[in-house]
């Protein structure tokens, strides 16, 4: 399998233990958590952030997608 696809799927199978309403959404090849929120509360993405060694790399919202938060390892 491949090892991008593994590291996505270990990510994303956490977040829709703990939110799951929060999805994958791949943008021009970066990774990022739609929250289909219009508020989150940032102590739980750092939880994310922590767990998987990982930093936001942009934030943005939109009316269709919430919140939507760029991810990357470290």
């Amino acid at each position: 399998m491949n090892e991008n696809v593994k590291w996505h799927d270990e990510i994303f199978n956490s977040i829709d233990i703990h939110q799951p309403g929060w999805e994958k959404l791949l943008m021009e090849s970066k990774v990022k958590i739609k929250t289909n929120q219009s508020e989150v509360q940032f102590t739980v993405v750092e939880k994310i952030l922590q767990k998987f060694g990982l930093r936001v790399t942009d934030v943005s919202f939109t009316d269709y997608y919430g919140i939507v938060i760029g991810i990357e390892k470290l």
